[in-house]
C-alpha cells in the first residue's frame, strides 16, 4: 500500500493564514549555554507545542485545537518555528541538569514540558492527550420555489455547530480514543441530509469519540444513543457529558451505552431504551471495518437493531484503505444478504493527522461514504 500524501499548508493554499507569525529557526531560541530563566524555556517550550492540523481544505468548518483557550479558524496565532535542530534542542533540555535554575517544581515543568513537545513529533500516537474543537456547519430547510414537496437545506453560518472532544493518549489496541477522518466527514453529510421522522431515536455504532452522533443530535435536533466497547465508552461519555449544554440548544440529546457486536440484544439503557429489536430508524457508523471479523459484526448488529419501517436507512462511511478492499466488499455483500441494498454513495477527501509528527504535514485520506435502505 502506497503510503498517503504528506499535504503542508502551502500545498492547500493556507499559507496566506499565517502572514501575521513570526518564523523562528532553532538558534533563535534561548540557548541553554546562556543559562536563560525558567520561564523563557516554558514560554519557549509552549510555542513549540504541535497542535492538532486542521482536516479541511478551507477555512471554514476546520477542527480546532483549543490549547490556548481561545481557537481560530486555523490554528491560533504563535511563533512558528522551523522544525530542523529542533528534537536535537529538545533532547538537550531534557538532558539538562538546569542547574541555574534554583526551583525544583520548574526544573520539572520544563522537564516534562520538553518530553511532551519530543513525542508530539513522533506522530499522534506517541502524543498525550488531546482535545480539537470541531465546527460543523448547520443547515436550515426552506422549499423549493419550483415544487411544493421539494425541501432544500441551506447553509446557516449563524447556527454553526461547535463541539469539543477529548482525546486519551492513544495505544494500538484503543484506536477508538482517535477522532478519523471518516468521522469528520460523516459528521459534515449528516448535517446536510435531509430530515427523519421527529423525535425519532438514532442508534450510532461504534461512536469512538463520539463526533457524528453528536452532530446527528444537533442537526436532526433529537435524542442519540452512542454506544461502543467497555474501553472506549468512559471517555464517549466524558465527551457526551462536555457537549450537553451546547446540544440543549438545539434541542437534542444524548445517551451513552455498552453494544458489543457479537451480543446486540444484550444492549438496553435503564428507563432510557429497552433494547428490544428493529428499533432504530436511523443507524450510523464511521470507520466500523479494521478486521475480517468486523464486516459479520457489523450487519449482524445493524440487522438486529434497524426499525423495519420502509424508511429505515443507515448511514456509513469508512475510509478506502487498500488492506481492507475484502473487508469492504463483504460488508456490502453481507448488507444485501439482509434485504438492504445502497440507495446513494459516493467518495469524497479528507484530512488526518494520524502518523503526522510535523505540524504541517497531513494525510489525505480517501473515504466511501453510503446510504442503505430496505429492499
Amino acid at each position: 500500500m502506497d503510503k498517503p500524501a504528506a499535504l503542508t499548508a502551502e500545498d492547500l493554499g493556507l499559507s496566506g493564514l499565517r502572514e501575521e507569525e513570526e518564523i523562528l529557526d532553532v538558534l533563535d531560541l534561548p540557548q541553554l549555554h546562556l543559562r536563560p530563566s525558567a520561564h523563557a524555556l516554558l514560554a519557549t517550550l509552549a510555542d513549540l507545542s504541535s497542535e492538532p492540523p486542521s482536516w479541511d481544505t478551507t477555512r471554514s468548518g476546520t477542527p480546532r485545537s483549543p490549547l490556548s483557550g481561545t481557537s481560530t479558524p486555523y490554528r491560533r496565532k504563535r511563533k512558528v518555528i522551523r522544525n530542523e535542530g529542533v528534537p536535537r534542542y529538545l533532547t538537550k533540555i531534557v538532558s539538562s541538569p538546569l542547574a541555574w535554575i534554583e526551583d525544583d517544581d520548574q526544573k520539572e515543568q520544563i522537564w516534562e514540558a520538553a518530553s511532551q513537545r519530543l513525542s508530539e513529533r513522533s506522530g499522534r500516537s506517541a502524543m498525550g492527550a488531546i482535545s480539537r474543537t470541531f465546527v460543523i456547519e448547520m443547515r436550515s430547510a426552506s422549499r423549493n420555489p419550483s415544487s411544493s414537496a421539494d425541501v432544500l437545506l441551506n447553509p446557516d453560518p449563524e447556527n454553526n455547530l461547535e463541539l469539543t472532544l477529548h482525546e486519551p493518549a492513544l495505544t494500538s489496541d484503543n484506536l477508538g480514543l482517535k477522532t478519523w477522518a471518516s468521522s469528520y466527514l460523516l459528521a459534515k453529510r449528516i448535517a446536510a441530509m435531509p430530515s427523519i421522522p421527529q423525535k425519532a431515536t438514532i442508534l450510532e455504532l461504534g461512536a469512538g469519540t463520539g463526533l457524528v452522533g453528536l452532530a446527528a443530535a444537533a442537526a436532526f435536533q433529537t435524542h442519540v444513543i452512542l454506544t461502543d466497547l467497555p474501553a472506549i465508552v468512559p471517555n464517549l461519555e466524558r465527551n457526551a457529558r462536555a457537549n450537553a449544554a451546547v446540544l440543549s440548544a438545539y434541542d437534542a440529546k444524548t445517551d451513552v451505552a455498552v453494544l458489543d457486536w457479537t451480543d446486540p440484544s444484550a444492549f438496553h439503557i435503564e428507563g432510557v431504551h429497552h433494547g428490544g429489536a428493529h428499533s432504530f430508524p436511523l443507524i450510523l457508523a464511521a470507520d466500523p471495518i479494521y478486521s475480517a471479523d468486523h464486516p459479520g459484526l457489523l450487519v449482524h448488529a445493524v440487522e438486529h437493531h434497524l426499525s423495519k419501517e420502509s424508511t429505515a436507512r443507515v448511514v456509513v462511511e469508512m475510509p478506502l484503505r487498500d488492506a481492507y478492499n475484502a473487508e469492504r466488499e463483504d460488508f456490502r455483500t453481507r448488507m444485501g444478504d439482509i434485504g438492504l441494498s445502497v440507495l446513494k454513495e459516493g467518495e469524497e477527501t479528507g484530512l488526518d493527522d494520524w502518523s503526522s509528527g510535523n505540524d504541517d504535514e497531513l494525510m489525505e485520506v480517501r473515504c466511501w461514504w453510503s446510504i442503505w435502505g430496505w429492499r
